[in-house]
């Protein structure tokens, strides 16, 4: 317990994200954000000396703020301990885990702009690499099959030894054509859950639909829809890693430019439009947090397709028929 800037009690919570130590200070008027960021706790975190922190604090404005020297986080609002509000959780998760993944990069851990689960025994990722789409809906597909699922969104993978996983405790975000597409094709009604209903579609707990696991990582996979060809193509390398640095860029580029963010914590929008973000802006974050030499070292890890489909139910035969 400590005081803020404003004189106002402040819970110090020390978390642990991918084996990262955070110092994390909470407003104590927010009792829902003190539970979420509780879920983060780890017991053998009391004696490292932790140079990160995060900073939750009530005030009129919504806003982020990271220091310049990215080693502190600012994640400011009124009304944001409401968490079954998608647009306070999403947004808090996403400011903790981009933070993160900043720090994480340089020791070979990087946050997968993704969602992963399991075919025939084998962790496929369907993955961002610019132009893609359908990684939620590419992992739901192959988890209808399965029953098991790892995390949509916020993978963590360590590429020391290759293992993705993610945190059961963040929803899966099912947009409204994905919500229709699986009704109307797998019969699948959505479970009631304790998270609003929003214009941005529904947030699912993922215990609700599937058994969660870790493991490693066989395949990245990047969805295309074509109505002119199907096909699935092992990338080259230099294809791999373009794509890989895009999807482990992404979610950092969304930290330091926030207007490129589908999702907004800051104005509680959310669009289906594409945000582009400019080869520049991968590059630099690759060169300045990341590093080349730890990109080339991942995608000889796994196997890294490019996936073109008409429709989405050719996702999981594609997959069995070819991998």
């Amino acid at each position: 317990m400590k005081f803020g800037k404003n004189s106002t009690m402040q819970s110090n919570h020390k978390i642990n994200i991918a084996c990262l130590v955070i110092n994390v200070y909470v407003d104590d008027r927010f009792g829902n954000i003190n539970k979420f960021i509780n879920k983060f706790k780890s017991t053998d975190t009391n004696d490292q000396n932790v140079t990160t922190s995060i900073y939750i604090l009530r005030k009129a404005e919504r806003k982020l703020e990271l220091s310049q020297d990215w080693n502190t986080l600012s994640i400011i609002g009124y009304e944001i301990d409401d968490l079954t509000d998608p647009f306070n959780l999403i947004g808090i998760s996403q400011a903790i885990f981009r933070f993160a993944a900043i720090h994480l990069a340089k020791n070979g851990v990087f946050l997968l702009h993704g969602s992963a689960a399991i075919l025939d025994n084998r962790i496929i990722c369907f993955s961002d690499d610019g132009d893609s789409t359908a990684k939620t809906l590419g992992s739901l597909e192959i988890a209808l099959t399965s029953k098991q699922y790892v995390a949509d969104e916020f993978c963590f993978i360590d590429i020391k030894n290759n293992k993705i996983f993610g945190y059961p405790f963040i929803p899966i975000h099912v947009r409204s054509i994905v919500k229709r597409h699986l009704k109307t094709t797998h019969d699948l009604t959505l479970p009631i859950t304790n998270y609003k209903q929003t214009r941005a579609g529904n947030f699912i707990q993922p215990n609700k639909l599937f058994h969660l696991t870790t493991g490693m990582l066989e395949t990245l996979s990047y969805v295309h829809f074509s109505e002119k060809s199907n096909a699935l193509e092992k990338l080259s390398p230099k294809d791999a890693c373009k794509s890989f640095k895009f999807c482990i860029a992404s979610h950092i580029a969304k930290l330091l430019h926030p207007e490129l963010d589908r999702m907004q914590f800051i104005s509680m929008t959310d669009t289906t439009d594409i945000k582009i973000i400019s080869d520049d802006v991968i590059n630099e974050i690759i060169e300045k947090i990341i590093g080349n030499q730890l990109v080339s070292e991942a995608i000889q890890k796994f196997t890294s397709y490019k996936l073109t489909v008409s429709e989405p139910c050719q996702i999981v035969s594609f997959l069995r028929a070819e991998i």
